[in-house]
């Protein structure tokens, strides 16, 4: 299929693509990499009548801006394999980067891109969730911060408003060591997630100080789950309790069956993922 006419606008600053989304309110979408808005595009699921090109803004930095890891909107996928300070502070990030899709998507995809668009299965959203990330979103009204467990409202919804856009997204710095993990399961490499669970464990020694996990692909938008998190802190890396883990978290979970997978087998994927992803976080932070 071909998509519906469009008017094409190619924006050289951050204001004036801002004015033209103000101006065309729920008409106007911005494009990037367009590797989920082109697709949807195709198949008439989206309708936009006007699509604002930002990719000649200055929204491609990953810097450290006081207490957080500023990521602007238009990184590409690609950059996060090699960007030292994702490396350093961020280790679930960088391995739930390995499952995007193929490498052209990699290549053109992008941090709003992906996070506008809120996939249930991507993993970019759920590493958001995990990290307490804020989403920086921008119009020609001003700017706000929301946060990653307050953006995702549904699948393919956001707390985005007509005229607005994400510029960056910003994750908090990890206040002492951490580890993290992040595994998945699809059907092939590069498909959908049927579900995947990240993992970030903060600890002092042996000791495990902190926890946070996610999952993706079992309900609509990515999943916390407190009681894991409390089981696991006071427990130790040597020791991390991961199977009992995985109980509570699949016990907690009530999972979406559709094509890819029945609810039953996402609740026991989802139970293995878990065990998994915590003994190597912790196996990681041991070593």
């Amino acid at each position: 299929m071909r998509p519906s006419a469009f008017d094409y606008h190619k924006a050289s600053t951050l204001d004036q693509a801002l004015a033209l989304l103000a101006e065309f309110g729920d008409d106007g979408r911005p494009l990037a990499g367009g590797q989920s808005l082109v697709p949807m595009m195709n198949l008439r699921l989206a309708r936009p009548r006007h699509l604002v090109d930002i990719n000649a803004l200055p929204l491609d930095a990953i810097e450290i801006r006081g207490d957080a890891l500023h990521i602007g909107a238009l990184v590409r996928h690609e950059r996060y394999f090699t960007d030292p300070l994702i490396a350093e502070h961020f280790p679930a990030f960088l391995e739930a980067v390995h499952w995007i899709g193929h490498p052209t998507i990699r290549r053109h995809g992008t941090m709003g891109g992906s996070v506008s668009h809120a996939d249930p299965t991507a993993e970019l959203p759920s590493v958001c969730v995990l990290h307490d990330a804020l989403i920086v979103a921008a119009s020609a009204s001003g700017e706000r911060r929301i946060p990653a467990t307050e953006f995702f409202l549904n699948a393919y919804v956001t707390a985005l408003e007509p005229g607005e856009m994400v510029t960056a997204v910003e994750f908090p710095l990890p206040s002492g060591p951490t580890s993290g993990a992040f595994m998945e399961l699809g059907e092939r490499v590069g498909d959908f997630a049927i579900a995947g669970i990240g993992v970030v464990l903060g600890h002092d020694g042996n000791t495990i100080t902190s926890a946070r996990i996610v999952c993706s692909g079992a309900r609509l938008v990515p999943v916390r789950s407190a009681d894991v998190e409390a089981f696991l802190v006071g427990r130790t890396l040597a020791d991390p309790g991961a199977q009992e883990a995985g109980r509570i978290f699949s016990a907690a979970i009530d999972p979406v069956g559709d094509h890819a997978a029945s609810a039953a087998y996402r609740k026991g994927l989802i139970k293995e993922l878990t065990r998994r992803c915590i003994a190597h976080a912790a196996g990681k932070a041991s070593a």
